[in-house]
């Protein structure tokens, strides 16, 4: 055997076999290749026979060996059904100006990681958080991460244009793949398993929320997959991967399912509901089958987890459920249409306490309210916990995204919500969602105010001159007028010129007032640790920045 690697960071090494003088050059299947030694100790006489039959006949007669190789045919026998409807995907697409990146839609860009409100100087942007639980619920786009701490990767790989992989779930030439895949492209060119390839293939239309997309060629009577029942997956049931890693066409990887509903947040979307595989999936994977042991889809390769771009066995897979109603309005609509109540969202959970609420309350927590929304007008309020829609019991804000865009637009959605410690009704006139960015706020001039207290701000009541000046409308809150380094608010990514509106559910609008309502909920809470939601105005955009204080 010659064995030849590219070294520490090679990824492909070349073996050559070279059989001995007088050697049977026949292939052999894994159930051939019981050790004579092994015969030798069941009083076999045939031990050490190189023949089929000797081989053949042990094999059957270990149970062991008899559940392997039934195992080991099931897999061929997936591949076998499923390979000719798994295609190779390339797409050609303008290149970028030397230098420049061109980051995915929802991508952050280089070099800021941001405070809450995307000061590049540290923390997480809140608002970004906001836009994307407000608008999406799919993957982030990430061909290589950005940013410290960020190990999520799209497993498309690139060759100038775009690689990736996708499957025929309908014989007339419909092709299921991903947004992330297609996005973009000036040509698509889909290779099926036969050879022939489409060089001018339609892309009918692309879901960047859940990044699902349809590829049509002109082609008829294909052979297509057999689709799955996502929702009954269960964790340690086979998981097969099939698409094209590396330009590596038609590769097959076996592991299992690894977790189901696994919320990440992954893209503009926010937090997904993907099945977690060990099946490895590499860049060129995007796209391509996720399938079970009857070689029935059951969901679209996506995304990994790794710091290196590889695989490290942690790969998220859009649900075929969720897949194909997608694909399905995407062939009759060429686009997805959803209702919103323009509200930003969040699972309340470990929050409650933070907000001054019992941590049994079950709901999803409103966290801001954009101005003129259908939410706005209904009277919802950051704060407010939306506990049913349509009569439908939520607790988490997933759950409460999928009802809310799946409703018809232009109707009445019926919200039980919980305020101030009471039970309401409201009623919400939905409306059809529509793309919107988030603004970030400027630095301001210091402005004395009172003694940090527990948080570490400086607060002064909130004049006029002072809302002029920090770009503030609506005349109410406290402002900050200083934040102490090290305190919990710099952590939390607060700053000068800030004004906070709402502390937990209750309105301020003088320190006094802030300064109850924080020492009234870190009191309610024990233990070391402990947290204070504030729901804070910078230059115009509202969010809730979480402050924990302590250990």
């Amino acid at each position: 055997m010659i064995v030849m690697n590219t070294g520490k960071k090679g990824l492909i090494g070349l073996a050559v076999m070279i059989p001995l003088a007088g050697a049977a050059c026949a292939p052999r299947s894994a159930s051939q290749a019981l050790l004579p030694e092994a015969a030798a100790q069941t009083g076999d006489s045939r031990a050490g026979q190189t023949g089929t039959q000797a081989y053949s006949a042990r094999a059957a007669e270990t149970p062991a060996l008899r559940d392997a190789t039934a195992i080991q045919n099931a897999f061929a026998q997936v591949a076998t059904a499923a390979n000719p409807a798994v295609v190779t995907i390339t797409t050609e697409t303008a290149a970028p100006r030397r230098g420049q990146v061109r980051p995915g839609p929802g991508q952050r860009s280089p070099g800021s990681p941001g405070d809450p409100f995307g000061n590049p100087e540290g923390g997480r942007d809140p608002f970004e958080d906001f836009f994307r639980r407000f608008r999406e619920f799919g993957l982030e786009p990430s061909g290589t991460a950005q940013g410290a701490g960020n190990h999520f990767h799209k497993i498309q790989a690139e060759r100038g244009g775009g690689l990736g992989s996708g499957f025929i779930y309908r014989p007339d030439g419909h092709i299921i793949t991903n947004a992330h895949v297609v996005s973009n492209a000036s040509r698509v060119t889909v290779k099926l398993a036969d050879g022939r390839e489409f060089r001018n293939a339609r892309v009918l239309g692309q879901d960047e929320r859940t990044d699902v997309a349809v590829v049509k060629i002109d082609a008829t009577n294909l052979n297509a997959v057999a689709l799955g029942d996502s929702s009954r997956v269960r964790v340690g049931d086979w998981a097969i991967a099939m698409g094209n890693p590396f330009g590596l066409e038609h590769t097959l990887t076996v592991g299992v399912i690894s977790a189901k509903a696994r919320e990440v947040p992954l893209s503009v979307a926010g937090p997904g509901d993907y099945l977690q595989t060990d099946a490895s999936i590499n860049p060129g994977n995007s796209g391509g089958p996720l399938l079970d042991i009857s070689g029935r889809v059951i969901g679209v390769n996506n995304a990994i987890y790794s710091r290196s771009g590889g695989n490290v066995g942690i790969g998220f897979v859009i649900p075929i459920n969720q897949a194909r109603e997608i694909a399905d309005v995407l062939v009759r609509e060429g686009r997805v249409r959803r209702a919103q109540m323009g509200v930003s969202i969040s699972n309340l959970e470990e929050r409650a306490a933070a907000f001054g609420l019992d941590s049994k309350i079950n709901g999803v927590l409103i966290e801001s309210v954009a101005p003129n929304s259908p939410g706005a007008r209904a009277g919802l309020q950051p704060g407010d916990v939306i506990q049913s829609f349509n009569g439908e019991t939520v607790t988490r804000s997933l759950d409460l995204q999928r009802l809310v865009s799946r409703a018809p637009i232009k109707t009445d959605a019926r919200l039980q919500i919980l305020r101030g410690g009471k039970t309401q009704a409201i009623t919400v006139r939905l409306e059809e969602l529509k793309e919107s960015s988030a603004a970030t706020g400027t630095e301001t001039p210091p402005h004395k105010g009172s003694a940090p207290g527990a948080l570490g701000l400086r607060l002064t009541p909130l004049t006029p001159d002072l809302a002029r000046r920090y770009g503030i409308t609506g005349g109410r809150g406290v402002a900050v007028a200083g934040v102490e380094s090290g305190s919990p608010a710099a952590s939390a990514g607060l700053r000068t010129g800030d004004v906070i509106e709402q502390v937990g559910q209750t309105s301020v609008s003088t320190p006094q007032e802030m300064q109850a309502a924080v020492t009234g909920i870190l009191g309610k809470q024990t233990g070391a640790s402990k947290s204070v939601a504030l729901y804070v105005n910078r230059g115009g955009e509202r969010q809730f920045v979480l402050v924990n204080v302590g250990t």
